[in-house]
């Protein structure tokens, strides 16, 4: 099935030191991909979204870029990251562009293996 491995799984920054988090995915041809921001405030937030190699909207967001260099993998970057407070980063992946998300997959903290709804 559909797995979601993301390097480093957890990093814990301070303003100003820089981030890369490379998310890769098993089990599928070429997926939709996506990264989610987890705050205590707003819950989770889609913040990049990708259908395909070379494509992600947006490609930069304040501080952080997010790139796909390949089919099965996107990248989360920022020379110097500005958040504070607590802040979690989650890759995500679709098979398709469905709105019936019964076959994505999300990496969590909480879990080694990706879960199907």
């Amino acid at each position: 099935g559909l797995q979601v491995n993301q390097i480093p799984l957890e990093r814990i920054l301070q303003p100003g030191e820089p981030l890369k988090v490379v998310c890769s995915i098993t089990g599928t041809d070429n997926p939709n991909l996506y990264w989610y921001r987890w705050t205590l405030t707003d819950g989770f937030k889609l913040m990049f979204s990708s259908l395909g190699v070379g494509n992600v909207d947006p490609e930069n967001l304040g501080d952080l870029s997010s790139n796909r260099p390949g089919p099965l993998q996107i990248v989360l970057e920022s020379k110097s990251v500005t958040d504070v407070g607590s802040v979690v980063w989650f890759c995500a992946a679709s098979p398709h562009s469905i709105t019936d998300h019964s076959e994505s997959c999300t990496k969590t903290l909480r879990d080694e293996n990706c879960f199907s709804s």
